[in-house]
């Protein structure tokens, strides 16, 4: 079907097509021949080599988005390295002012203990022991700089136990809001007897800088404790 267009039109189509051939976009052809998109998509849409164009483009498209994500990802690592790589010199530096301090050590020691060293997102303390939860709540707070509201918690409990009565002794004991507890695991036990009287509570510090730190910490420690 020959379709009539004035010459004006006519020299934008003949250049829509061979633009379109190119793999150039509609939106881009549409600048180019000077009307809109919508008449280039009305002339070309239905043509095969424009459908081709189209799934062509639409691969590059993905293509190029995967390359973009790539680029993104290496500029992100190697930023948090560096941070990583200064947290650690920090470290170095804060360490042998610190190391006198008997809060400092005991913190350490402490997480030593009972912390989680193999998790390199989080630090978490998982302990029954009430004192030893205290002083490294003091001890992150004193000398990793975490606010008080930034500490999660959860109790790891059994069946037998009354759980708010549990969630209120903790949050008394190391005064941190009830609103700050997560949800609390109950484990199945065989037995009705209650081992734990209040659980074990797990405090937990979301921040990949602040384990990176803390476990320098304790390399330099355990480097000067066992000479």
């Amino acid at each position: 079907m020959i379709v009539s267009r004035g010459k004006y039109k006519q020299a934008a189509y003949e250049q829509a097509i061979a633009f379109r051939k190119r793999g150039f976009t509609y939106t881009e052809i549409a600048k180019i021949c000077g009307v809109s998109r919508g008449t280039i998509s009305n002339w070309l849409a239905k043509e095969d080599f424009s459908i081709k164009v189209a799934a062509t483009n639409k691969l590059q498209a993905a293509k190029d988005n995967q390359s973009r994500i790539k680029l993104v990802n290496k500029a992100r690592n190697a930023e948090r390295t560096i941070k990583y790589s200064e947290a650690e010199r920090h470290a170095e530096t804060e360490y042998k002012h610190y190391r006198t301090s008997p809060l400092f050590m005991a913190g350490l020691m402490v997480y030593m203990s009972a912390g989680d060293m193999e998790d390199l997102r989080v630090i978490r303390l998982s302990t029954s022991k009430i004192e030893l939860q205290r002083v490294f709540i003091h001890f992150v707070t004193e000398y990793l700089g975490v606010d008080k509201k930034a500490i999660n918690i959860w109790l790891l409990l059994y069946p037998t136990h009354d759980e708010i009565k549990c969630m209120k002794y903790w949050s008394k004991k190391t005064n941190i809001s009830v609103s700050q507890f997560s949800k609390n695991q109950v484990v199945p036990s065989k037995s009705n007897k209650q081992t734990l009287q209040f659980g074990v509570l797990n405090t937990i510090i979301g921040c990949i800088l602040l384990k990176k730190k803390l476990l320098k910490f304790i390399q330099l420690a355990t480097k000067e404790l066992v000479k």
